[in-house]
């Protein structure tokens, strides 16, 4: 399997090189390069299980570095990335949602690795999974969902802070909602408890977490022109909402962490929520 792994890398890297070199538009290539080489490995080896995960890996990985050889720019690769495995797996017949946290997570940690922007691989994975979601059959809430919760799991393994990842997490799902003309704010909320969750999962301090997914449904919410006051406000509810479930001090943390004045915007939570 490691000469396998080593050939999928190899391969896909430089395919990412010649396709960036020979056309402007970075994600739409590498989406049709990810897909190429994945349902070119499915179909001659029958990934399944950890095989395909390796698999899934590896082709982000060699799409990471390729990238980064040319100076492509990493957000654009990361969303191609995910929306490239999306429609590879889809055309082999594999579980779609089971597939976009292990491709986010490997492009966070593939750019961690090399010192590239981790920010730019999270916004770029979650707007990538909300793009590809609808032509395999998922919503929205879910595909980001899943993408923040691979960012998360990655930055924590690569020793990152969780918190900037949070932060651009949320900035990608405004980016994805705007494109698609989906759900923003259901999203941003539903994503944001996604974080919190997992950000308890790894051991991270979700206090900082839910804060960062406030900041970055403020941001984001700008960037995209929608209410910096809405986006915050779902954003403040989804975390609370999660921070309830795990338990202990989590909830009083995440409600001091998230209400308040942020980045000079008034968080007003939604009414009722369940805490």
């Amino acid at each position: 399997m490691a000469e396998e792994s080593k050939g999928i890398f190899s391969s896909v890297k430089d395919g990412i090189i010649g396709a960036i070199r020979g056309v402007g538009e970075i994600t739409d290539a590498v989406a049709e390069t990810v897909s190429g080489t994945l349902v070119t490995t499915i179909k001659a080896g029958g990934a399944v299980g950890g095989a395909l995960t390796s698999a899934i890996s590896e082709t982000v990985r060699g799409t990471i570095q390729g990238a980064a050889d040319v100076g492509g720019d990493i957000g654009s690769t990361a969303k191609g990335a995910v929306i490239g495995v999306l429609k590879g797996t889809k055309e082999v017949g594999v579980q779609a949602i089971d597939t976009i946290g292990t491709t986010a997570a490997a492009a966070v940690s593939s750019t961690a690795e090399l010192g590239k922007d981790v920010g730019a691989a999270a916004k770029g994975a979650v707007e990538g999974a909300i793009v590809g979601a609808k032509d395999v059959g998922l919503t929205a809430v879910d595909a980001a969902s899943a993408a923040a919760t691979g960012t998360i799991q990655a930055t924590s393994k690569t020793g990152g802070a969780l918190a900037g990842t949070a932060k651009s997490a949320i900035i990608g799902v405004l980016r994805g909602t705007k494109e698609v003309s989906g759900e923003a704010l259901d999203t941003v909320g539903s994503t944001a408890g996604a974080i919190v969750s997992t950000t308890a999962e790894v051991g991270g301090d979700v206090a900082s977490a839910a804060r960062g997914a406030v900041e970055g449904a403020i941001e984001g919410a700008k960037e995209v022109g929608l209410s910096a006051e809405e986006a915050a406000s779902a954003a403040a509810t989804g975390a609370i909402e999660a921070a309830g479930k795990v338990g202990g001090a989590a909830a009083g943390q995440v409600r001091d962490a998230v209400t308040g004045t942020i980045s000079g915007v008034k968080v007003v939570l939604k009414a009722p929520f369940k805490e």
